[in-house]
């Protein structure tokens, strides 16, 4: 028998949360889920979809190394390798969602 989806608030933006040498590689967002907290988060990349999309002339240093595990990280939640990507702002970006810790 189905179940009723939980009443869902999903983010209308989301901000920028990379490194300030291409803070847009990271967006970052809140869905409520029955009142409950959720990050939103997507990462640009290429457009095979298995690895980031970092930007040419932007240092590796500047980027956080854990990026290189959330495509794979992703992959094994999803039990899909390259899951959908969704395009925004111009680029291909995979998006999840995650519980929020408690405040």
């Amino acid at each position: 028998m189905p179940v009723p989806s939980p009443t869902i608030r999903w983010p209308t933006e989301l901000r920028e949360d990379g490194p300030a040498e291409d803070p847009e590689i990271l967006l970052m967002g809140k869905a409520e889920v029955a009142g409950a907290a959720f990050r939103v988060m997507a990462l640009r990349v290429r457009q095979d979809g298995r690895t980031p999309d970092y930007r040419d002339g932007v240092p590796d240093a500047a980027y956080d190394s854990g990026m290189d595990a959330m495509v794979g990280d992703i992959e094994d939640l999803a039990d899909s390798i390259g899951p959908r990507l969704i395009p925004m702002n111009g680029a291909q970006y995979l998006l999840w969602m995650v519980p929020s810790a408690p405040a």
